[in-house]
Order: structure tokens, then sequence, then C-alpha cells
């Protein structure tokens, strides 16, 4: 039997078009950070067919996305871990322009970002309510999906799982 790291596996999904890397898009950007989003998150970053403030809201969720793989500091208005913490779903917020566009998904290494879903944040409401479970069910679902037994990264202190992460609170306790 073959074993095959959580590396192997997601190059085994990029091969297979499952996941997607993100490459920053400025000639000679470093890449310091490494993080590949699912089938659907690409269709809406490559998405040609759409008005004018789409197409400009979808190029700044792509630099968010880059701001991530080029190693620029990070802090928990970017990047926040949701609640329960032991589910290992995370958040990336992209906040401007209007709509707010969260993306989520689960750390498979250091620095290694898998973002399994997204959603406009106007539909998700409340942070404890029905939308928000769903799309956290979605993003966990999606990762059993896609690699099965290997577990994601669980850490609550943000310096193991994001090397150039600034101090800060990255989640919040149900209280």
């Amino acid at each position: 039997m073959t074993y095959m790291s959580i590396e192997d596996e997601i190059a085994d999904r990029c091969g297979r078009q499952m996941l997607y890397p993100v490459i920053p898009r400025a000639a000679g950007a470093p890449i310091q950070r490494a993080m590949f989003i699912d089938e659907a998150l690409q269709a809406v970053l490559e998405s040609p067919e759409a008005d004018d403030a789409w197409e400009k809201r979808v190029g700044e969720l792509r630099a968010d996305l880059e701001r991530f793989v080029t190693g620029e500091p990070i802090d928990p208005s970017y990047l926040y871990l949701l609640y329960p913490t032991r589910d290992c779903v995370w958040e990336i917020r992209s906040v401007r322009p209007d709509p707010s566009i969260r993306v989520l998904g689960l750390f498979a290494l250091k620095d290694v970002y898998i973002a399994t879903n997204h959603a406009l944040r106007e539909h998700l409401e409340g942070w404890q309510s029905r939308a928000w479970v769903e799309v956290k069910r979605t993003a966990r679902a999606a990762w059993r999906r896609l690699f099965g037994t290997f577990t994601a990264m669980m850490d609550t202190n943000i310096h193991s799982l994001v090397t150039g992460a600034l101090d800060g609170r990255y989640f919040k306790n149900r209280n």
C-alpha cells in the first residue's frame, strides 16, 4: 500500500481540477504561502460574464486572496476562525467593496489554506444563523470529500498556522 502525504493529495486534486492554486497575477510577486480554491470559486474568478461592478468586485476578491499567497501580514479583520473552533473552519473576509464575500476553508499545513466554499455575507445573517451553520457544514463536508481521513490543522494559535500573522484575537468563544 502506498502512503500519500497531504501534499500528494493536494497535487492530485489540482491535477483532477478539484482544486486550483491561487497564483499572483503581478509579475515577480513573491509566493510565500499557498492557497487552493474549489471549483465554484475558481469559476467566479474566471467568469467573464458579468457587469462592470461585479467584475470590479471579483478583482478585489482575487487581490484579497493573493494577499494571503504573497505573504502580506495577516490580521483578524482578514482571517478569522469560526465557532466552534474544534471544526477548524476559517473565513477569509473580502469586505470591500460591497457585497462582502466570505471564503471558508481549512488549513492542510502551516501556510497552506484550502478554500472549500464561499458565500456573500449578506446571505449569512447573524453568526449563529442557520445559513452560517450550513456554510460551515459545507466547508467540513468539502474537506472530507477532498481529503477523506486527513484531518485539517486544529489550532487557535494563529502563529502555528500562518507565517507573518499579526498578534490579535482570531476567534470568538461562544459566551
